[in-house]
C-alpha cells in the first residue's frame, strides 16, 4: 500500500472546502491552503465543520474518527487549519493503488 503525502491531503482537503464555500456562494481571492482556518478564514459554523468531515469521508471512502481530532480533554476545539486536519489524517488514509 503506498503512502499519501500531507501535501496531497491537503490539496485534496482544500479542494473539497473550495466546493462547499461555493456551494454557499462565497469565494476567497487568497485561494485555500494549509495555513487556512476553518472558522477565522472561511467562516464555517459547527454544522459547516460537520459536513466538511462528512466530504472528506465520502471522497476517501471510510471513516476517519474526526472525533479524536475535533474534541480535546472533553471540549470542542474552536479552529482547526487545512494542514492540522491533513496530518491528523495521514495516518488514517488508506491509500488505493
Amino acid at each position: 500500500m503506498a503512502v499519501i503525502t500531507t501535501q496531497e491531503i491537503e490539496k485534496t482537503l482544500a479542494g473539497i472546502a473550495e466546493d462547499l464555500i461555493q456551494d454557499w456562494g462565497l469565494e476567497r481571492e487568497e485561494g485555500i491552503s494549509g495555513s487556512t482556518k476553518l472558522v477565522a478564514d472561511l467562516e464555517f459554523a459547527s454544522v459547516d465543520v460537520i459536513q466538511f468531515c462528512v466530504a472528506i469521508e465520502q471522497h476517501y471512502r471510510q471513516k476517519m474518527g474526526f472525533q479524536d481530532l475535533l474534541m480535546k480533554e472533553g471540549s470542542y476545539v474552536p479552529d482547526l487549519s487545512i494542514a492540522q486536519i491533513a496530518e491528523f489524517l495521514a495516518g488514517k488514509i488508506k491509500r488505493e493503488d
